[in-house]
């Protein structure tokens, strides 16, 4: 019998800490507002990025958290197309994703919200996105996700964003180097189309 697919395309994006992070290193958040509109974000997970939200010595503008027990979820004052959600503890995962050992509890409060939602994407890295689809959960990683806004023109190139990536200590969202090669062997091919 084939699996059941627990993402919706009707859903929202849902974006972990992991990939917001890395897209903020390199400052490249907004390509999740050019490639799919608005997102969401779990609190805990809104809670850990805040800090680089903050303009200077100036804080990121705080969450309507009443608005979040409330109705659900609330804007991001930082940023207008981002939504933070409340955590979906009681969520139960797939059981190839549930173990504790396989997901750091940032992952599953993301892949909780995410089936919970449910959406019809989730923005995560590591090894645990390979899990994740392995148990019906539509997931990108931060390199999908440069590679989609590259053939979409919101980019002029990928590579120096792996680098930066790299150079700015997220190279743990990075596949293994023989995929990056065979993805820049890709990347000149289409070039060269």
């Amino acid at each position: 019998m084939p699996g059941k697919t627990l993402t919706h395309p009707d859903g929202p994006v849902v974006v972990s800490e992991t990939t917001f992070t890395a897209l903020a290193t390199i400052r490249k958040l907004d390509l999740i507002r050019q490639l799919y509109g608005n997102a969401v974000i779990g609190l805990e997970n809104y809670r850990a990025v805040e800090p680089l939200l903050a303009d200077g010595e100036t804080p990121a503008a705080a969450i309507d958290e009443q608005a979040i027990e409330e109705t659900g979820f609330t804007a991001c004052p930082a940023l207008p197309w981002l939504y933070v959600a409340g955590d979906r503890p009681e969520q139960v995962l797939p059981e190839r994703i549930a173990h504790p050992h396989h997901t750091s509890a940032s992952e599953a409060a993301t892949l909780r919200l995410a089936i919970a939602v449910p959406a019809s994407l989730v923005l995560i890295d590591g090894p645990i996105k390979e899990k994740a689809k392995l148990s019906f959960i539509k997931c990108e990683g931060t390199v999908s996700l440069l590679v989609s806004a590259y053939r979409e023109g919101y980019l002029s190139a990928v590579k120096p964003m792996v680098v930066a990536l790299e150079k700015l200590g997220q190279g743990h969202v990075l596949p293994p180097a023989d995929l990056l090669e065979a993805l820049w062997t890709a990347l000149e091919k289409m070039d060269d189309a």
